[in-house]
């Protein structure tokens, strides 16, 4: 199996009111939330979480948010240092942003599960995928790809972004409902999208996962072909099927959240929960997601806990089956209708 770098996650940015805004109580706005971003400024979900700071500046549900990069994501010391801060959030909260790459990453890393070392506040949107190919590939539709798979896994290049990550872990979730051994799944990693369309025109590769919005110009363009989405509906634009309809009982979405630190006091807790819950009532983060191609996929409290407790536990049995793990204790077992 081929591996190449597991995810590369520096500015940062600081959005205050302004000086004509109205001033509300300390009770509903927070004065100054602090969050960090492992990631490289414009990677991943940077520009959603620039665009959140944004948002909740102009609802006047915080007076301040910074946002802090970290292209090389966070490493154990920086970690600690994060589950262990406190204090009163609505005067100075501090956040750290999450998704599908920090799951897998603590796991390959045999670090303490992101679940476990901070506190859970809420997941905010997602990202459907799309498995496409060149327009002028032999595969035609899906089926065409399944029997491919089926009689020589290994030689049945896919690529997408990093391994380990949200590409990856979709392809081996796929393969296993498929009754494929996930360890014969051939992957290449790439670091960014440019890169892994340029081994599909090559033909390094012969299909990408990836974000389906983001390949919707090439599908418009006729240059690629959508063979299947990961969603439960089928997503407008794109004239695929969904691996539901196709009897694959698997929907797969990347996403975003936020979490607190570790020791956050119930009190604070409740009042970040609180504030997201808010700001995903708002029409203006309603507008901008819709206008960005984000799916609302909010859950936050106790709720996105035990989400994350299970898809935490559903990621780290994927890994495992892909070789990239030494053990797991979660193993995922059925879940998955085999095609016929």
């Amino acid at each position: 199996m081929r591996r190449r770098g597991f995810f590369a996650f520096a500015a940062g940015i600081m959005v205050v009111a302004g000086c004509g805004s109205t001033r509300t109580s300390g009770a509903s706005t927070a004065n100054r939330l602090s969050v960090i971003a492992p990631m490289a400024h414009g990677q991943s979900w940077d520009l959603a979480l620039r665009t959140l700071a944004t948002v909740l500046v102009e609802a006047k549900l915080a007076r301040t948010v910074g946002v802090s990069n970290h292209p090389g994501g966070l490493d154990a010391a920086m970690m600690n240092t994060f589950s262990a801060a406190h204090g009163p959030f609505m005067s100075d909260g501090q956040l750290l942003l999450t998704g599908m790459p920090m799951v897998a990453g603590a796991e390959i890393t045999n670090a303490a599960a992101v679940v476990d070392s901070t506190t859970p506040i809420a997941r905010l949107i997602g990202d459907w995928a799309a498995l496409v190919v060149p327009a002028n590939s032999n595969l035609r539709t899906f089926d065409d790809f399944v029997a491919v798979l089926r009689r020589n896994p290994a030689g049945l290049v896919v690529g997408g972004q990093s391994t380990g990550g949200s590409d990856h872990v979709l392809y081996g979730m796929i393969g296993k409902c498929l009754g494929v051994d996930a360890r014969l799944l051939e992957y290449s990693g790439y670091p960014g999208w440019s890169e892994a369309v340029e081994a599909l025109y090559d033909g390094r590769v012969a299909a990408i996962l990836g974000s389906a919005r983001s390949f919707k110009k090439e599908i418009a363009a006729h240059r690629m072909r959508p063979l299947v989405v990961s969603s439960g509906q089928r997503i407008d634009g794109i004239d695929a099927p969904t691996l539901m309809e196709l009897e694959v009982r698997l929907e797969y979405s990347d996403w975003c959240g936020l979490l607190g630190p570790r020791d956050m006091r119930p009190e604070d807790r409740d009042a970040a929960v609180a504030l997201f819950d808010r700001l995903d009532a708002t029409p203006r983060w309603q507008e901008v997601c819709a206008a960005n191609g984000w799916n609302r996929v909010y859950l936050s409290g106790e709720d996105f806990r035990q989400w994350l407790v299970t898809e935490t536990g559903r990621t780290r049995g994927v890994l495992y089956d892909l070789g990239l793990l030494k053990s797991s204790s979660t193993r995922c077992r059925g879940g998955c209708v085999k095609r016929p």
